[in-house]
């Protein structure tokens, strides 16, 4: 082979070498996109979807009850929504509820439903991204837990330092309420209940672009995570209760895997 045909080929792969680099960082931006972009239509359509699957019972329920509004503003300078129903009896008992990815407040009415029952304040915010709130990039419960510490200290200044708290969330809001419990809250809260959620954003994103999008995991899901970095200041590798579970203190916890995201604690 001569010299010509060596650096001809040196050259090929190069060429080739590149061009794969760029077409794996445009699929993985785009898969990024995809699975944390949350539109007007998208938040609409989680909206109708939450409602869609409850009973219409729970929904007439709901509107019976009257809720009204809250929110805060988060330190990135979002304004988040919540629905407060206030119990039927004077009470030092409130839950406040998570809903999971791609819903809205309205996925947890059959909780509040129960909850209230027991003579519980109820508040069901919309996470970021999604129902009524800001915003329109997933947090997938690691943002989600500051925006939570807002909440809890919300309802404590409403309804007194007796108040104790349940923090209950389901797939990413079990996430979110795991989180959440390993930042510094209020002794007030009691317990924490996490239904299917995921302990892993980064083992979760893996699942996701193998079983969802059908590509293997490397390279696209470090490279995501590079994108997640530059676009909101955090890694999926960094992301998870799995790093701060076990540094709350003084509340009792309740959790289950059933879910398809779940990732080790």
């Amino acid at each position: 082979m001569t010299k010509q045909h060596r650096l001809g080929l040196v050259d090929g792969m190069l060429i080739a070498g590149a061009a794969t680099v760029v077409g794996a960082t445009a699929i993985s931006a785009l898969a990024y996109r995809a699975a944390t972009h949350m539109s007007p239509q998208l938040k609409q359509k989680g909206q109708q979807l939450a409602i869609s699957e409850n009973t219409d019972a729970d929904n007439a329920w709901y509107l019976k009850q009257l809720p009204t509004e809250r929110r805060i503003v988060t330190a990135d300078g979002l304004t988040l929504r919540a629905s407060y129903i206030a119990p039927k009896m004077p009470s030092h008992q409130a839950v406040i509820l998570a809903h999971g990815i791609g819903h809205s407040r309205e996925q947890m009415i059959p909780y509040a439903r129960l909850f209230h029952d027991w003579g519980y304040h109820v508040l069901m915010p919309d996470a970021r991204a999604h129902g009524d709130s800001d915003g329109h990039v997933i947090g997938f419960g690691w943002p989600d837990r500051k925006d939570y510490v807002q909440w809890i200290e919300s309802l404590v200044s409403e309804l007194g330092d007796s108040v104790k708290i349940v923090l209950f969330g389901i797939s990413m809001g079990a996430a979110t309420v795991l989180a959440t419990a390993g930042e510094p809250i209020p002794d007030n809260v009691k317990a924490v209940v996490a239904d299917s959620g995921f302990a892993s954003v980064y083992k979760m994103a893996q699942h996701v672009v193998h079983h969802d999008y059908h590509l293997p995991a490397f390279p696209f899901v470090p490279i995501a995570d590079r994108i997640s970095q530059l676009m909101t200041g955090t890694r999926f590798f960094e992301a998870g209760c799995h790093s701060t579970t076990g540094q709350g203190e003084g509340a009792n916890f309740i959790h289950s895997w059933p879910s398809r995201y779940r990732g080790s604690i």
